[in-house]
């Protein structure tokens, strides 16, 4: 098992040969290590290379990729980790080409390769070919590659359409690999959106923060192609991954993968490659009906009735922080950081955030955390703050202009605070298009880049969320409202506050709850709560005084339980996105952008 962030990554690489009577090579090759790089980099990674060419060249093609690339990885002293797996690759390519001269009997030896490396709790990948990468997180396969095949670059290229490059017979043919040509370009895109982004997001994606229990899935094409038998369907569905892997082994689950493929005569060498972050644990979903926009907006103004948890207590504030120096409009003043955090500087790379650095907020000006325990604490002119908690990223696009202060949340958590000098409003806008808005007091948002899910929790009485098109809707104290991919709300919840359990401010958020369902019933009335108390402590202490305040008498009824304190470890979303009703099938060709 390999380390990294503190959690034990669980490994197993396999291979067969496949059902066809007809097939005598093994042209597939897979291998999962934890290595050590000569740069001090401790990585998990997982390899797949399919072999193309007669006799055994493209066995040998597959060995000698595989081989190369643990190799290289291993001596070099690179630390950015894409560059890393791109000169992996161009080394194996080199490799390949130069052995391929030698004998006429190997002129077109190649193969595939897909790369998937985990350090310090990051994903990275690197592909050539039509192998292929996935991400399982909860009960959901999300495609985080795009096959090198003669359609996909002729729809790319925008020459034919894909209907049109769909009906071509030179469709299915890969035009990319390794050893085939003496250069080779190396796919470093993480396709959240299935190719429909840009090569330039795709590779600003890499480095996905990974959460405990996500599993990564390297295979290679024998695993999911189209069934000779059923035209419409692959020898394993993207649909049926987590239920084949989930409570099993690395091992065990690499091998459930492959006999099913083998049950269902699959006709091609099958490979797969299982990389594990343990410890998932799945929470039952508070039973709400999801619900559309429209509709989400009508049950704020109380056109229905809805089961809310009442949250009894108050939230206490820690010590006060650092005071925030004047500042000019425009910048951000880094008064705190936890752990490790970057900024990308005017060159486009990322550099080192420090603490007291001033950031000027503009398009193009991203942020980002990098552990499970890491923060960064901003601070506005008008005494406002901006907390991005534990592997997220953003991008703060404006501070007090027209419209406030903006921030676009690319992944991650982002706690923030307008109950400045002004109450200046504070916008943090989703990838989605769906923008959450607080005037002063306090809000918490989460947006989950793989599921496309946005998560927002209200601590105070001025949240809104404001849909595409403009459709807004309100959020109380103590809710909180989860907006999927496909647009539909679900919600009010009750706000978990343990996941803004990072830093000395919201380190100090701790809930006394007691979750009892009340009704709100009737139009025009409004779920029933207990309010939520005092949330923010100004950065600039009062001075004290000689007689301390005693504390206020407890409200009636049974005392609340109190929660242990949080810890530095984030805890996972208590909410699993809620699965489609319709099976999705993974795609022959270019992925779809995740449900």
């Amino acid at each position: 098992m390999a380390r990294t962030a503190g959690a034990e990554i669980r490994l197993a690489a396999g291979s067969h040969i496949g059902a066809s009577p007809t097939r005598t090579l093994l042209e597939d090759r897979a291998r999962a290590e934890r290595i050590r790089t000569a740069g001090g980099m401790v990585l998990s990674v997982g390899v797949i290379a399919d072999g193309i060419g007669g006799e055994n060249a493209g066995e040998r093609a597959a060995e000698l990729t595989v081989t190369t690339v643990f190799e290289s990885l291993q001596h070099s002293r690179e630390r950015n980790v894409p560059r890393l797996l791109e000169a992996a690759l161009k080394e194996a390519n080199e490799r390949v080409f130069v052995e391929s001269q030698k004998s006429q009997r190997k002129t077109n030896m190649g193969s595939t390769a897909a790369i998937a490396a985990i350090w310090s709790n990051r994903l990275y990948v690197a592909n050539v070919g039509d192998s292929r990468i996935y991400l399982l997180r909860g009960q959901k396969a999300f495609p985080l590659t795009v096959d090198h095949t003669w359609e996909n670059e002729i729809v790319a290229s925008g020459k034919l359409s894909r209907m049109e490059a769909s009906k071509h017979p030179r469709r299915d043919q890969i035009v990319r690999s390794i050893g085939y040509e003496s250069k080779v370009k190396v796919d470093l895109g993480l396709w959240l959106q299935g190719g429909e982004e840009s090569a330039a997001e795709a590779r600003a994606a890499q480095g996905l923060p990974l959460k405990t229990g996500d599993i990564v899935l390297v295979c290679s094409d024998g695993l999911i192609k189209t069934r000779r038998d059923q035209r419409f369907a692959h020898y394993v569905e993207a649909s049926e991954f987590t239920g084949l892997v989930r409570g099993r082994s690395a091992k065990g689950a690499v091998d459930r993968l492959i006999k099913k493929a083998l049950r269902r005569q699959v006709d091609d060498n099958v490979s797969a490659v299982i990389l594990e972050v343990p410890g998932g644990v799945y929470y039952k979903r508070f039973l709400l009906p999801a619900v559309g926009a429209a509709a989400a907006f009508a049950m704020v103004v109380g056109a229905a009735a809805w089961a809310v948890p009442r949250l009894s207590g108050a939230f206490a504030g820690p010590s006060a922080g650092p005071t925030i120096p004047a500042l000019p409009s425009g910048v951000a003043y880094v008064s705190e950081i936890g752990g490790r955090a970057e900024t990308n500087s005017a060159a486009g790379n990322f550099e080192t955030l420090r603490s007291e650095q001033l950031v000027a907020a503009g398009s193009g000006v991203q942020l980002r955390t990098i552990g499970g325990t890491s923060y960064v604490r901003l601070g506005l002119p008008d005494q406002s703050i901006i907390y991005l908690g534990p592997d997220s990223q953003m991008e703060l696009l404006e501070i007090e202009g027209e419209s406030g202060t903006s921030l676009r949340l690319n992944g991650g958590v982002v706690l923030v605070s307008g109950q400045g000098s002004g109450s200046s409003t504070i916008s943090v806008l989703a990838p989605s298009g769906v923008l959450a808005k607080l005037t002063g007091s306090l809000m918490g948002v989460y947006w989950d880049p793989v599921a496309g899910q946005l998560e927002v929790d209200c601590f105070g009485e001025a949240c809104e969320i404001v849909f595409p098109g403009g459709v807004a809707m309100g959020v109380s104290a103590g809710q909180r409202i989860i907006i999927s991919s496909q647009g539909e709300v679900l919600g009010p919840l009750a706000i978990d506050p343990s996941r803004y359990a990072f830093g000395q401010y919201a380190g100090g958020l701790v809930l006394a709850a007691t979750p009892e369902p009340v009704l709100a019933g009737g139009s025009g009335a409004q779920p029933s709560r207990t309010p939520l108390g005092p949330l923010f402590v100004s950065p600039t202490p009062p001075p004290p005084t000689r007689t301390p305040k005693p504390p206020p008498p407890p409200p009636p009824g049974p005392a609340p339980t109190q929660p242990p304190p949080p810890t530095d470890t984030p805890v996972p979303p208590t909410n699993t996105p809620v699965p489609s009703t319709k099976t999705p099938k993974p795609p022959t060709k270019t992925p779809k952008p995740p449900t």
